[in-house]
């Protein structure tokens, strides 16, 4: 087959989605090595990052050009003529110049506008639907995506296939801080640890929910000698955990981190006593999966797929959400017995070192049924349905 795949997604400096892409792309490669195979991006730079395969570049300069630029990607499809096109980051072209598949991570922007700029939350309100709608096939990350892309756009079963994520497990694996460079001067004092840590992993984004991490927090922390680590970049809509973090008065117990590279990662986790991820909603859950690859017991929340993310090698603190749940999300980062639950959870799975254990190698195995490899494969199987 001949597969044109749109790749801009490789240009962002990190995030679920490049994440994604880049995986996607190379075990395609690793699989079908005598197909055809064409990658589009939006930057120069990304040039000879998949040798030997076509590549083509339509400079995107900024966001606010997308729509312009989806539409010289479609007149670029249309000359190349392929079987299958693939857009990656959930939109698509107006005109339609070849069979087309579309990967929606979530419905994020549609439940949580707030949390978007207004020229994004106008923009993907409208290119999710018309994405969905128009698509000949829809491609998503969890059971709960699928569910939730059925019911705000009102596509059928049949056009969504599931394809849950993975973590590479040569680079997410129990690690010794000593044993990675730069780590030794990432937090002196507190990682290399003097102290145990609890560790979160995330954006700052309010749909992250660390104001309840923080609170619950609070509710142990005279309890246990642990630091609280919050390690990741600022959101663009950032939360008010720092102000929290004051009005509780907790600055010497909790560090917030945006330094922290990707080489680093496995030591953090590794390094944690407990890993909580008390997210509202998301279309994945990369860090909990990473932290049970580094052999950290986890805490989640069953926000969005974060159950289908853990199975039964990790907590699972409800939210306490009704069937109705989008109409409720906004209310759960107030909830109090969310709070106390999650509490509740921590303190007892840090007190209890046998169920860490179990946790821990129940994570190790859980990891490894997910792959990239299977990714890749059930994603050339829609190619093959929908190609000319």
């Amino acid at each position: 087959m001949n597969i044109t795949i749109e790749a801009r997604a490789l240009s962002a400096a990190s995030g679920g989605v490049k994440t994604y892409t880049q995986e996607l792309l190379k075990n395609l490669l690793l699989l079908h090595t005598e197909e055809k195979l064409e990658f589009i991006y939006g930057s120069q730079k990304l040039m000879g990052s998949f040798p030997g395969v076509r590549e083509a570049v339509i400079p995107l300069y900024s966001d606010v050009l997308l729509p312009l630029w989806m539409n010289t990607v479609s007149n670029h499809v249309a000359k190349q003529k392929p079987n299958v096109v693939h857009y990656t980051k959930a939109a698509i072209p107006k005109k339609k110049s070849a069979p087309t598949v579309v990967t929606i991570y979530d419905v994020i922007p549609i439940l949580f506008p707030e949390t978007q700029s207004i020229l994004r939350r106008y923009y993907w309100a409208r290119a999710l639907a018309y994405a969905a709608k128009k698509s000949d096939h829809i491609l998503t990350i969890s059971q709960r995506s699928k569910l939730d892309i059925i019911e705000h756009f009102g596509v059928s079963e049949e056009k969504i296939t599931v394809t849950p994520l993975a973590v590479d497990l040569t680079h997410f694996k129990p690690t010794l801080a000593s044993s990675t460079p730069g780590v030794g001067a990432l937090t002196p004092g507190v990682f290399p640890a003097s102290k145990p840590y609890i560790l979160f992993v995330g954006t700052k984004d309010a749909r992250k929910n660390i104001s309840s991490l923080i609170r619950a927090f609070a509710h142990i922390s005279h309890q246990i000698p642990h630091q609280l680590i919050i390690a990741g970049r600022p959101a663009k809509k950032e939360d008010n955990s720092k102000q929290i973090v004051q009005e509780l008065r907790l600055q010497n117990r909790v560090e917030f981190r945006e330094d922290v590279s990707y080489a680093q990662l496995p030591a953090l986790y590794s390094g944690a006593d407990v890993f909580v991820w008390p997210s509202i909603y998301e279309g994945w859950g990369f860090p909990p999966q990473e932290a049970m690859a580094c052999g950290t017991p986890v805490i989640v929340s069953d926000g969005g797929p974060l159950p289908e993310v853990v199975g039964d090698a990790g907590i699972v603190v409800p939210l306490g959400l009704g069937p109705h749940f989008a109409r409720e999300l906004r209310g759960a980062q107030r909830d109090d017995g969310f709070v106390e639950k999650l509490a509740h959870e921590m303190l007892s799975l840090i007190q209890d070192d046998a169920r860490k254990q179990d946790l821990i190698q129940r994570g190790l195995a859980h990891v490894k049924m997910f792959s990239w490899k299977t990714v890749a494969e059930k994603t050339w199987d829609v190619y093959k349905k929908v190609a000319l």
